[in-house]
């Protein structure tokens, strides 16, 4: 199958560009495929404009959007800081000095010396930058051949000269065999937003830049210096009918559209039994305060009140918990789960992140809607999720968007199918069991917990006060939730399952399943043990 591809490459090894608009704080990476259109109409406009060129933009633009092959990339930032260095250049749009001129070096400031560099006033900028891995960008349409507008296209392409920032300079050509892609568009919820191009953004661009009427004012500029008497005064007039009173500029292009971008998502293994939550949950990176497991509970309280605030009122039910009549919902809602450091060599059971888990039930585009305002600005970049109580916790959350995080942000760690699992957090158990028998009578109550969330029963449940996966803390090293019928604490437990066949997670069972407790992990021989 053909395969229609643009190749980018930073010459600097570094690109230069700001994803957040004005503020000019976080890098642009990958770039937008908006972005490089607009660096092809840019060579477009300002050489001459060839029709042929000019067909092939009109063309390009009528494609689907691209899928885009690129690595990650780290950013340049300030020592103890998250943000670009600061910089301080001199203003551009400075006029001649007017102080009274008391010496010869103050006539010739006023003269036009404060025009130069070195006697412009500083502002402070910031100039966001990405470095990645590899400095070659593609962006791919499978199955599409250019025809006639390959030669034009590739033209054009040589006209390019940067991408982003003047100094982001790149070098652009038609590639027929690119690599594979790693970003591809999906709907609803995904870990890159980038804004693309569409059916007319070219002629969208066009009216922006303004240039037949900047150039036709220049021209009727030029006329009037050099014309006399009836002519000159002729010239001005029609200069004030066509213009009135203002110069024609141009205007910066507003964001083109937005499409959600992710890694191709690989099929689930045919057959094996799975939850009523969906497996590709959204994964939160926490940073700040440095928090252990038992902190679970606090956490999830202080995120659930964040994306109850973020979401589009009302709240819809499968985010809040509740039906529209204040009743516990009685169907699969969000559920928040801590991502810790466990079931390896040296873990110690840290919170690295967090994860929103979405119901089966809940379309993607439902899901975006209510939940793309807690995890974006508008400008498209990830939005810091602030967490705070008291002097007790104080952590941010920002969507985890690495192409190789760690793993324990990696939602397969969490999901893969395994015969076995054991608990990262405690299980509450939905009742009390009294007796000698109590402890088999609550491991027969997790199993009925399984098949709540769609699982086969268990062959075999176990409950202990210690989990089987290295870094876990003991169960009552956790605090106890209370039951909103009498405010009595309810007991908890870790667990092991083991099902006869490779069973999908996420598993999250027990009363505090929708708050951090009773979530598992699958146990891998060839490193739990």
């Amino acid at each position: 199958m053909p395969s229609f591809a643009i190749g980018i490459r930073y010459l600097n090894g570094w690109a230069m560009a700001a994803v957040d608009g004005a503020k000019k704080e976080i890098p642009e990476w990958p770039p937008h495929p908006d972005r490089i259109f607009m660096a092809l109409a840019a060579a477009w406009f300002e050489t001459g404009q060839d029709p042929a060129e000019g067909e092939a933009l009109r063309w390009l633009e009528s494609l689907p959007p691209p899928l885009i092959s690129a690595s990650d990339a780290a950013h340049r930032v300030a020592s103890k800081s998250d943000q670009p260095p600061l910089s301080y250049v001199p203003v551009n749009d400075v006029r001649l000095g007017r102080v009274p001129a008391t010496s010869e070096l103050d006539k010739l400031t006023a003269a036009g010396l404060s025009l130069l560099p070195e006697q412009r006033p500083r502002q402070p900028r910031r100039f966001p930058v990405a470095i990645p891995r590899r400095e070659t960008v593609f962006m791919i349409w499978p199955g599409v051949d250019p025809g006639v507008h390959h030669q034009p296209l590739t033209a054009l392409a040589i006209k390019v000269t940067h991408v982003g920032h003047s100094a982001s300079f790149v070098q652009l050509w038609l590639e027929d065999e690119p690599p594979a892609p790693n970003w591809v568009p999906v709907h609803g919820l995904a870990r890159h937003r980038l804004r693309i191009f569409g059916p007319g953004r070219l002629a969208e661009l066009e009216a922006r830049a303004n240039y037949d009427a900047i150039y036709a004012y220049a021209d009727l500029l030029q006329q009037i210096e050099a014309a006399k008497g009836k002519e000159k005064k002729s010239l001005q007039a029609a200069l004030k009918k066509r213009f009135g009173e203002r110069r024609p500029e141009s205007r910066r292009p507003e964001p083109g559209l937005w499409q959600g971008y992710d890694s191709p998502r690989q099929a689930a293994p045919a057959g094996a039994p799975h939850t009523v939550f969906a497996p590709n949950f959204v994964v939160l990176a926490l940073s700040g305060r440095r928090l252990s497991l038992p902190a679970t509970l606090r956490v999830m309280e202080a995120l659930r009140a964040a994306v109850q605030s973020a979401c589009p009122q009302p709240v819809p039910e499968w985010v809040s918990g509740h039906a529209a009549d204040g009743s516990p919902s009685v169907l699969p809602h969000l559920a928040l789960v801590p991502l810790p450091f466990v079931g390896a060599e040296h873990a110690d059971g840290r919170l690295l992140g967090a994860a929103l888990v979405i119901p089966r039930r809940v379309e993607s585009q439902e899901a975006a809607r209510c939940l793309e305002p807690l995890l974006r600005e508008p400008s498209g970049a990830p939005r810091i999720i602030k967490l705070y109580e008291a002097k007790w916790l104080e952590c941010q959350a920002v969507l985890e968007l690495r192409e190789s995080p760690p793993s324990t942000l990696r939602p397969e760690v969490w999901t893969q199918p395994a015969r076995e699992w054991a608990s990262v957090t405690p299980v509450a158990l939905d009742r009390h069991f009294d007796g000698p028998s109590k402890w088999e009578r609550a491991a027969e109550s997790l199993k009925d917990a399984c098949e709540r969330i769609g699982l086969p029963r268990p062959q075999t449940a176990l409950v202990h006060g210690v989990s089987l996966l290295v870094g876990v803390p003991h169960a009552r090293e956790f605090p106890r939730l209370t039951r909103k019928s009498d405010g009595g604490l309810i007991s908890h437990v870790h667990a092991y399952l083991s099902f006869d066949q490779p069973v999908a997670g996420p598993i999250v069972i027990g009363a505090g399943r929708y708050r951090g407790y009773g979530f598992f992990r699958p146990l891998r021989e060839s490193r739990d043990g």
